[in-house]
């Protein structure tokens, strides 16, 4: 089963995950599509129902060249576990949101408003692509209802 989906909008990485953490074989393919993006990706940002990459799997994704934390990461979540997994870490340049903290992670990201409704729309393809809900967008930022 297909736990993550993600696509490029502009520079950024939009990704999806769902509940359940992905297999090697679906985080080869994961790993594929970084390195075919790298030189694109100026940020990442990350929206997980508590899925998350193993110890191995980041390692992996750490050493494709240049390394692919390098770039601001926001990982939004209601996941405790999750939450607590990125504070541990402490990727330099990644930071950990709740659900209710969107308009921080798209500071964060250094995300335009006239950015967000692509970012927003390829996060509802890839929900719907992984038969999960919409995330829950709110009302108080610029352009959140604008998608194309």
């Amino acid at each position: 089963m297909k736990t993550m989906a993600y696509t490029m909008v502009g520079r950024t990485s939009v990704n999806v995950y769902a509940a359940d953490s992905p297999d090697d074989a679906e985080w080869d393919t994961y790993l594929r599509y970084r390195t075919k993006h790298m030189g694109d990706i100026e940020r990442v940002l990350i929206h997980t129902r508590g899925g998350s990459a193993s110890m191995e799997q980041r390692e992996r994704l750490i050493r494709i060249p240049p390394r692919a934390l390098h770039v601001p990461g926001a990982v939004i979540t209601s996941s405790g576990y999750v939450r607590a997994m990125y504070r541990v870490n402490q990727y330099a340049l990644w930071k950990v949101f709740s659900e209710t903290e969107w308009a921080e992670a798209f500071r964060h990201l250094g995300l335009r408003d006239d950015e967000r409704p692509a970012v927003f729309s390829a996060m509802e393809r890839l929900s719907a692509s992984l038969n999960l809900p919409c995330p829950p967008f709110p009302n108080d930022i610029p352009n959140v209802h604008k998608r194309p």
